[in-house]
C-alpha cells in the first residue's frame, strides 16, 4: 500500500514537472553560490569558483591557527605594510585577498556594535587589535546599557548575551573556510529551503484530496484496510517523500559547494563570518550546519503535515497547496509589521531560515530560563509534528463518504 501511494504522487504529470523544476533549482542556485566566490589576480584578472577557491585556500591558511593577541598585531602590521607598499586601494585589496576574513573581524569589533567600516581595521594599531575579544564584550554591554535598547530586553535576557559572548571559546581557530561560508552564509541554502517546501507541498497536497476529486472516496473507505492501515500508508508516503526529497536536496547542494570548494574550516567559529559577528550561538561551521539543516528538516516535515491535515478536512489540493506557500513565505513580510514581529519570529518558516536569523537577538523564556529562539523551535515543532500525525489519522479515518 505504500509503496502504491507514492507511486501515485510520483506518476502524476504535474508532480514530475515539479521535480524537474527543483532539479533545475537545485543546479541554478549550486552555479551561483560557486560564481559569488571570487579572487582577483594581480593582472586583474576574476576567477571565480574553484578556480578561486584554489587561490583563496593557498592565500588565507598562511594565517592558518588560532588568531591569538601575536597574529592579530602581525596581521595589522602586515595590513599596514602593504598599504605603505601601495597607495592604490584597488591594488592593495588584490594584496589583502589573503588577510580579508580577519580584516572584517577587526572592522566588525572596532567599527560600533550595530554600525560598519570597511576602512577601520587600516586604522587600528598592532596593539589595539589584540584586544579584539575584549572588546567584543564590552561592546555589546555598553549596546545593552543604551537608553533607547535598556528597556528592551530583560535583565535576565541581558545576563544571557553577555554569557554567550563571554563563553565563546577564544582565540578564533582560523583557517580558509570559503565552502562553508558559501554554504551558509549566502541566501541560497534559505532560499532552497523555501522552495523546498512549495515543493513538497505541492507534491504531498492531494494525497488525502484525491480520492474525493476521482470519485473514489466510497470505494476507498469501503475496502477491509480502508480506514486503518490505507490511511497509515497516506500518511507514510506524504512523510518519506517529504524526507527523502529534503535530504536529498541538500545532500546534493552541500555535496556539490563543498566538493568544488573544500571542506576545509568546519571547526572554525561562525563569528569569523562577516554576517555572523554578533551571533549569540557559540557554533562552529560544522555544528551550524547541523542546526540549520536539521532545523530545516523540521520546518519542511510540520508543514507538509499540515498542508496533508488540511487536504484531509478541506478535500481540496487547492487550499492545502496554499498552506505551504502561506507558511514559508508569507510571514517575510508580516514580521516586517511592529505588533506582529514578536509573534512571526515562532512560525515554522524561522526553521528554514536558521542561516538568516541565527545573528539577531531572538530571545525566549521558558520557566525562568532564557535561550535562543531556534534553541526552543526545533524541540517544539518536533514535539507538534508528533502530535499532528494521531490528529491527521483521526480526522481521515473517520471521514464520511459523499
Amino acid at each position: 500500500m505504500l509503496n502504491f501511494e507514492i507511486k501515485k504522487i510520483l506518476v502524476k504529470p504535474v508532480n514530475k514537472i515539479v521535480l524537474l523544476v527543483l532539479v533545475a533549482a537545485l543546479l541554478v542556485g549550486s552555479f551561483l553560490t560557486l560564481r559569488d566566490v571570487t579572487y582577483t589576480t594581480e593582472g586583474g584578472e576574476v576567477l571565480r569558483g574553484i578556480s578561486a577557491a584554489k587561490e583563496l585556500k593557498s592565500a588565507k591558511n598562511e594565517w592558518k591557527g588560532e588568531l591569538t593577541e601575536d597574529v592579530l598585531r602581525q596581521v595589522i602590521e602586515e595590513n599596514q605594510k602593504i598599504l605603505a607598499e601601495t597607495p592604490d586601494l584597488d591594488e592593495a585589496s588584490v594584496k589583502q585577498q589573503g588577510l580579508r576574513d580577519i580584516h572584517e573581524m577587526l572592522n566588525n569589533g572596532f567599527a560600533g556594535f550595530d554600525e560598519w567600516d570597511y576602512y577601520r581595521a587600516d586604522s587600528l594599531s598592532p596593539e589595539e587589535a589584540a584586544g579584539i575579544y575584549q572588546i567584543r564584550v564590552d561592546s555589546l554591554k555598553e549596546y545593552l546599557s543604551r537608553d533607547e535598547v535598556k528597556d528592551t530586553f530583560s535583565e535576565k535576557e541581558k545576563e544571557f548575551l553577555i554569557s554567550q559572548w563571554e563563553n565563546l571559546k577564544t582565540p578564533f581557530y582560523y583557517e580558509y573556510a570559503e565552502g562553508w561560508k558559501a554554504l551558509l552564509d549566502s541566501q541560497y541554502l534559505p532560499t532552497l529551503m523555501t522552495l523546498l517546501v512549495v515543493i513538497l507541498g505541492a507534491l504531498v497536497a492531494g494525497i488525502f484530496s484525491d480520492e474525493y476529486s476521482w470519485k473514489a472516496d466510497s470505494i476507498f473507505f469501503s475496502s477491509k484496510l480502508g480506514r486503518n492501515k490505507a490511511v497509515l500508508s497516506k500518511i507514510g508516503a506524504g512523510f518519506l517523500i517529504t524526507t527523502v526529497l529534503y535530504w536529498a536536496s541538500i545532500l546534493l547542494f552541500t555535496i556539490i559547494i563543498l566538493g568544488a570548494l573544500g571542506v576545509g574550516g568546519a571547526n572554525c567559529p561562525v563569528q569569523l563570518g562577516e554576517s555572523n559577528w554578533m551571533s549569540i550561538y557559540n557554533w562552529t561551521y560544522l555544528q551550524k550546519y547541523f542546526f540549520v539543516t536539521i532545523g530545516g528538516y523540521v520546518g519542511s516535515i510540520f508543514i507538509t503535515l499540515l498542508a496533508m491535515t488540511v487536504s484531509a478536512v478541506t478535500r481540496s489540493t487547492v487550499i492545502a497547496v496554499v498552506i505551504p506557500f502561506a507558511l514559508s513565505c508569507a510571514p517575510m513580510f508580516l514580521g516586517r509589521i511592529t505588533i506582529l514581529t514578536r509573534l512571526v519570529s515562532f512560525f515554522p518558516d524561522m526553521l528554514l531560515r536558521i542561516c538568516t536569523y541565527h545573528d539577531e537577538f531572538l530571545l525566549c523564556q521558558i520557566g525562568g530560563k532564557v535561550m535562543g529562539v531556534f534553541t526552543f523551535l526545533i524541540p517544539l515543532y518536533v514535539v507538534l509534528c508528533l502530535g499532528i500525525v494521531p490528529v491527521l489519522y483521526l480526522v481521515y479515518k473517520k471521514a464520511e463518504v459523499k
